[in-house]
C-alpha cells in the first residue's frame, strides 16, 4: 500500500476510534442522568464505530486483506483484541434479520427492552428477556443475546487512537 493510502486510512482509524470515545463519554453522560433512551442510543453509536475500527484493522474483503495487514503493521492492536467483535459486524448489517431470528427464538414473544442495572439484580430473570441490557457497574452489554463488554472495547479505542496519532505524527502523507 503506498503511504499516501495507508495514511488516510490510519487517519480514517483514528477518527472512528475518537467518535467512538466521544459515544462512550455521551453513554456515561446519560447513565449519570438515568436517561436509558439516551444510554442505549450512545451504546449503539460506540458499536457502530467500534465496529468500523474492527472492519478497517481485519477486513472481510479479501482484495482489503492488504490493507488490514499495513494497518495492523502500522497500529499494532493486539492479537485478542476485542476489537475483533466479530458477531456484532454480522449483526450490524442486518438489524431487521438479526431481530427476527432473536424474537422468534424466545419462548413467547415478551421482552424488556431496555434494562440498565447490574447483572446481579435481575434475580430469576433470564438474560434473553431484554432486548437491551447493560450493566452500569461493569458495562458488560447484551443486545439480544450478545455480550460484550463497553469498558475493554473502550480501552481499545483508546490506545488504538494513541497509537495512530503516534504513527500519524511520525510519517508523512507524501
Amino acid at each position: 500500500m503506498d503511504n499516501p493510502t495507508l495514511f488516510k486510512f490510519v487517519e480514517e482509524t483514528r477518527q472512528h476510534s475518537r467518535f467512538g470515545q466521544l459515544a462512550f463519554a455521551a453513554l456515561r453522560t446519560a447513565l449519570n442522568a438515568m436517561d436509558s433512551e439516551r444510554a442505549f442510543a450512545a451504546t449503539h453509536a460506540f458499536l457502530h464505530h467500534a465496529v468500523i475500527v474492527s472492519r478497517l484493522l481485519w477486513p472481510e474483503r479479501a482484495d482489503s486483506a492488504p490493507r488490514g495487514e499495513a494497518l495492523r503493521e502500522a497500529l499494532k492492536p493486539d492479537a485478542d483484541s476485542p476489537l475483533r467483535l466479530a458477531r456484532w459486524r454480522e449483526i450490524a448489517p442486518r438489524p431487521d434479520e438479526h431481530f427476527e431470528t432473536w424474537l422468534t427464538g424466545l419462548e413467547a414473544p415478551n421482552f424488556v427492552d431496555f434494562n440498565l442495572m447490574p447483572q446481579a439484580a435481575l434475580g430469576e430473570f433470564r438474560p434473553d428477556q431484554f432486548q437491551h441490557n447493560l450493566d452500569p457497574d461493569t458495562f458488560d452489554f447484551v443486545y439480544r443475546g450478545e455480550r460484550c463488554n463497553l469498558q475493554k472495547l473502550m480501552t481499545a479505542l483508546q490506545r488504538l487512537e494513541t497509537a495512530a496519532q503516534v504513527w500519524l505524527r511520525s510519517h508523512k502523507p507524501w
